[in-house]
This record gives C-alpha cells, structure tokens and sequence, in this order.
C-alpha cells in the first residue's frame, strides 16, 4: 500500500515535467537513409526544442535542422563541428582541433574526402552516419546555430522508434 502511494506520488511529482517537454517536442518521421543505422527511413523520433533553449548542441548529438540553403527543407545529422573549432577530414579521417576523432557510429566505409572549415561562434558542422548517403556540411558547409531546432530524441521505450 505504501509503496503503491509513493509510485503515484512519484509519477504526479513527474507530471510537469512531462507536460513542459511534451509541449516543446514533436514527432517527425526520418526521410533517406543518411543516418542509418542509427536512424531508419520512416522511422518516427522527438525532437526536443527545449534541450537547445537549455544549452548549445553537443558533439555527437543528433540535431534536427533547417538546411542552410533550402528553407523550410529539414534534415537530422549528427553534430561533428562546435563553434570556434577547426574541423579537419583528410583522406576518410576527422580531424578537430588537430586531434584525430574516432567515429563509431559510422556506416560503412568512410568517403576519402578532404575539406576543412575553422567554424565561427555561432556555426556547426552536422554529418550523417552514413557518409557515402549523406548529403551534409561536407556539400552545404557549416549549419549557423538558428537554423538547429532541436536534439532527435528516440524513446527508451523502443529504441528503434516504432509507434
């Protein structure tokens, strides 16, 4: 009996929380295959709006965005690049701030492509998984921070995003 009334308690405790993160989130369905495996072609994931009122995007975080030179076309890719850092790809190889950058989430094998960008205060370079379907900052260069609407959020209750 005690216990049960500490779960409801709990769980009313919770409920604002709740209600304040539904309320700054949407689904989207994922369109492509740029960020597979993480991410499937149809899938559905949150976005969390809030998470970038709180704080900056984070390295290897995956942003949802509005495409720097298509408007009102949006992507998701992962956050490679932060503001003020040198990001360096030289034969498949990422380079940040002359550090090499280990990337297991990639699919498949890496593109051997050579581009580098020293990123302003307010710019990032976003990549998906799968480099060789991505279309990303490696064609349309650095994403400037008002164009990230959120973090791709994909619920603990089913980590491949069924619903």
């Amino acid at each position: 009996m005690i216990a049960s009334v500490k779960r409801i308690l709990q769980s009313v405790g919770a409920l604002p929380g709740a209600v304040v993160e539904r309320l700054t989130s949407k689904w989207v369905i994922v369109v492509g295959h740029s960020m597979h495996p993480t991410l499937r072609d149809g899938q559905r994931v949150r976005v969390s709006r809030r998470a970038y009122r709180i704080a900056s995007p984070q390295r290897w975080d995956v942003a949802f965005f509005e495409h720097p030179r298509r408007d009102r076309f949006w992507e998701t890719k992962r956050v490679i690049g932060l503001p003020g850092e040198s990001v360096v790809l030289e034969n498949g190889r990422l380079y940040v701030d002359g550090n090499e950058i280990d990337e297991p989430f990639i699919f498949g094998v890496q593109p051997r492509v050579n581009r580098q960008w020293q990123l302003q205060d307010n710019e990032y370079i976003l990549f998906g998984d799968n480099r060789r379907r991505s279309t990303d900052s490696r064609e349309f260069g650095p994403v400037p921070r008002d164009r990230i609407a959120g973090r791709v959020v994909v619920p603990e209750s089913d980590p491949l995003g069924n619903q």
